[in-house]
């Protein structure tokens, strides 16, 4: 008897409190993250409604507008819910909501446990720092974050539900190839003739040197012609 107590009572003490205490909530995963700024990335919105059956689930979301933007609300590739009610996106405020419920023939005696995916809200980030992404809950309140049970009360338990915090950096330079400058090779003209270095500079086209020719060989008879005077 020493011994099943002894092991019951460490068993209690390895339980999470979490464990022990989480009641009906919602919860984003990842919850948390790192990503460069001007990057998108995505968040899974999830319900657990613990014990208590559920005909509908609202989420309403507050996020910091100067670091985040929504880009898209979708269906999970699994939805806890297969029907979706509608979807705000209010990026100017920092606030988006979605409403869920079961397929739009669903009668009370359908309701159950949920646990699953929600929606997949696709972030875009617009500044560094740290963004918060967080429900807007209150006990008691049936115009925020709720799960109604089948008899129309919230039974969500806000200090359960799990917001997120994600970090924005400024990330890598952009890894483009650079363009350099042709190196400019020095010239040197002479005569209006050009050459590069490690080049004899020429003193003469073409022309120059036939006129050259013929002026030397018109002297050459102008000496032959004189000599026989």
């Amino acid at each position: 008897m020493k011994k099943f107590c002894l092991a019951l009572l460490l068993l209690l003490t390895l339980t999470p409190v979490e464990a022990v205490l989480a009641g009906p909530m919602l919860k984003l995963t990842s919850p948390t993250g790192s990503y460069e700024n001007g990057a998108t990335f995505k968040v899974t919105v999830g319900v657990d409604s613990g014990t208590a059956k559920s005909m509908a689930v609202d989420a309403f979301m507050t996020f910091d507008s100067a670091k985040l933007e929504v880009v898209s609300i979708e269906a999970p590739t699994t939805p806890a819910f297969v029907f979706s009610m509608g979807k705000n996106i209010y990026n100017t405020d920092g606030k988006f909501d979605m409403s869920f419920n079961p397929s739009g023939d669903a009668v009370l005696s359908d309701s159950t446990a949920i646990k699953g995916d929600l929606a997949v809200v696709t972030f875009r980030a617009k500044s560094t720092g740290t963004a918060a992404v967080n429900f807007t809950c209150t006990a008691g309140s049936t115009i925020d974050t709720n799960i109604f049970d089948t008899l129309g009360n919230d039974v969500i338990d806000c200090a359960s539900n799990i917001n997120g915090s994600y970090t924005i950096t400024a990330g890598s330079s952009s890894g483009g190839s650079s363009t350099t400058a042709p190196t400019t090779v020095p010239t040197t003209v002479v005569n209006n003739v050009t050459s590069a270095p490690g080049e004899l500079p020429r003193t003469g086209g073409f022309e120059t040197t036939l006129g050259l020719m013929i002026f030397g060989l018109v002297g050459a008879l102008a000496g032959v012609a004189l000599r026989w005077l």
